[in-house]
């Protein structure tokens, strides 16, 4: 069968099944399907094998890391720290509640499990406005995907980056300025997506709605920020510590790189936080242990769909038709139509990571226009979107208006950004 007509069949099952099978089965079996319809034959069920276990020998101990200082925020102060000192920076509700899904997102390794950890919180920070409450929640989400699909060393940028072979410190450089752009670009959408504003009056003192500068803003009710007993080093530290240890990559001494890899960093600033709470350490590890097998597994499924297609010769009849098209546009609306037929952004980009190896363009160029696609369609195959709407308590018109839209725009934004920066 043409590979292109497969691809599409295995596509459209994928977003029938994921509902009722979860995403590992449905990758696996859509997988085996695709490889029998292109006449793999024997070979097929090593390729399930070899794309399995590819993502769990990357991804086990990053992984792992993540889901114990995921718990480790949540069961301690750390997160209530971390949102008040965010909100010591800025008395804009939507500021703070998008740099806390920006930070959160990436040690928790996963944009829908940030939002769920912070949604009690960013709630009780917006003011008594279900409009208000609704927008901070949407920029919450906006920019904790901004985050997990753009700085490393999320899933995303890592399977990007280690199937292409983009340098993690380079793509650092140039992810690290785009994101924050977006940032920018995220307040200035949801405040024009959501115009109504409500104003925080304290209990002593009428402010009258006014900012410290006269113009009527956006507060935050600072009554309703309680300081935690959590000392600042203490919540900091070991979401502090893997960056730390990432960033100066390859200006290391050869012998100390080895503290840049992500799994290292990671699995540093996940035993200091084992250490900060030794005497939950047990009940960390086995929680940690349970939510990471569960992400692994889906990870894995998406691994072993990506590498079958990439065994195929579809990768071949993309790059051909890539001849028609723009040079930097072909990675773009490859990752774009993935998202839109399957809405998982890790599979997203390990399937396109498997196809586009060796495409003509700069490795950490081509990571950054495949993660921009990541961010498009992201409608209802995508698991984040009906969360939404039933958290926010939004219709269906609100949640594309909220979530749909904006993570499109902010997409172009990021395409538009990452094919005129200079390499």
């Amino acid at each position: 069968m043409d590979p292109f007509l497969a691809f599409l069949m295995a596509a459209i099952f994928v977003s029938l099944i994921i509902p009722r099978l979860g995403p590992f089965l449905s990758l696996v079996v859509s997988a085996i399907i695709f490889g029998l319809l292109v006449g793999m034959g024997e070979h097929l069920l090593g390729y399930v094998s070899t794309g399995l276990s590819r993502v769990f020998s990357s991804l086990a101990i990053v992984v792992f890391s993540g889901a114990i200082l995921a718990e480790f925020l949540r069961s301690t102060q750390s997160l209530d720290r971390i949102v008040a000192d965010l909100s010591r920076l800025s008395h804009r509700t939507l500021a703070i509640s998008g740099a806390a899904g920006y930070l959160i997102s990436l040690p928790v390794m996963c944009s829908i499990t940030a939002y769920m950890i912070l949604q009690p919180l960013v709630s009780a920070l917006s003011v008594k406005s279900s409009e208000s409450r609704r927008r901070a929640l949407f920029m919450t989400a906006a920019c904790s995907v901004i985050s997990f699909n753009l700085i490393y060393p999320s899933p995303v940028m890592i399977i990007l980056s280690g199937g292409l072979g983009a340098a993690p410190r380079d793509l650092l450089m140039r992810s690290i300025p785009i994101s924050l752009a977006l940032f920018l670009l995220a307040i200035v959408l949801m405040r024009s997506i959501f115009p109504e504003r409500e104003y925080c009056r304290e209990e002593q003192g009428d402010t009258g709605g006014k900012g410290e500068n006269g113009d009527k803003e956006d507060l935050v009710c600072k009554e309703k920020i309680e300081l935690p007993r959590m000392s600042r080093l203490r919540a900091w530290a070991p979401l502090l510590l893997p960056v730390a240890l990432i960033l100066p990559g390859s200006i290391l001494p050869e012998e100390a790189r080895i503290l840049s890899n992500p799994a290292v960093a990671l699995l540093a600033g996940a035993m200091l936080g084992l250490m900060l709470e030794r005497e939950k350490m047990q009940k960390l590890i086995h929680v940690a242990s349970r939510r990471s097998g569960v992400i692994l597994l889906d990870l894995c499924g998406a691994g072993a769909f990506g590498y079958v297609v990439a065994q195929s010769s579809l990768p071949g009849e993309i790059f051909r038709l890539g001849h028609f098209l723009p040079t930097l546009l072909l990675p773009f609306l490859l990752s774009a139509a993935l998202q839109l037929a399957q809405g998982s952004r890790v599979v997203t980009a390990t399937i396109s990571a498997q196809i586009l190896a060796g495409y003509p363009l700069p490795a950490e160029t081509l990571v950054l226009l495949i993660a921009s696609g990541a961010f498009m369609f992201s409608y209802v195959t995508d698991p984040f979107f009906w969360l939404l709407k039933d958290s926010t308590g939004s219709s269906l018109r609100q949640t594309i208006l909220g979530y749909t839209l904006p993570l499109s725009l902010l997409g172009l934004a990021a395409f538009a950004l990452a094919a005129i920066w200079p390499v």
